[in-house]
C-alpha cells in the first residue's frame, strides 16, 4: 500500500517538475499522460515492491523479536538505506544510465535516499497501524 502512494507522489511530482520546466500546458498533459506513467511503471515499481518488502520484513523481524513495533523513524532508515542500494547501486548496474534521462535521475544519491526514506516512512507507518490493531 505504501508502494502505492509513493508511485502515486512521484507521479505528481513528475508532472509539476514536467510543467514548471516546459511551461506549455499541451505539451506537459501530453508527458504526464503517456510518458511519465510509463517510465514510473518501468522504472520505479520493482525497485519501490523491493524496498517496500524489504522494510516490512526487517519491521517485522525487529517487531518479532522485541515485542512492539518500532517507529517510522526506524523505517524510514532502513528505507533509506535501501533506496540507496536499490535505485543509486543496482539499479546503475542493470541499466546504464546516460545524461539528462530518468535512470540518471533516478540514481543520484540524494534522489535516491528521498525516496527511499519516504517509501521507508510510509512502509513503517502502515507497518504500525496494522500492528497496532
Amino acid at each position: 500500500m505504501s508502494g502505492i502512494v509513493a508511485l502515486l507522489l512521484a507521479y505528481c511530482t513528475g508532472v509539476i517538475v514536467i510543467a514548471v520546466r516546459l511551461r506549455e500546458l499541451p505539451a506537459a498533459l501530453l508527458a504526464a499522460v503517456t510518458v511519465l506513467p510509463l517510465m514510473i511503471i518501468f522504472v520505479l515499481l520493482v525497485p519501490t515492491l523491493i524496498i517496500s518488502l524489504g522494510v516490512g520484513f526487517l519491521s517485522g523481524l525487529a517487531a518479532n523479536f522485541t515485542k512492539r513495533a518500532y517507529s517510522s523513524a526506524f523505517g524510514a532508515l532502513i528505507g533509506l538505506c535501501g533506496g540507496e542500494i536499490v535505485l543509486s547501486l543496482i539499479l546503475v548496474l542493470i541499466t546504464s544510465p546516460k545524461a539528462g534521462d530518468f535512470v540518471s535521475i533516478i540514481s543520484n544519491r540524494y534522489l535516491s535516499g528521498a525516496y527511499g526514506l519516504l517509501v521507508g516512512g510510509l512502509t513503517s507507518l502502515m507497518f504500525r497501524w496494522v500492528a497496532s490493531e
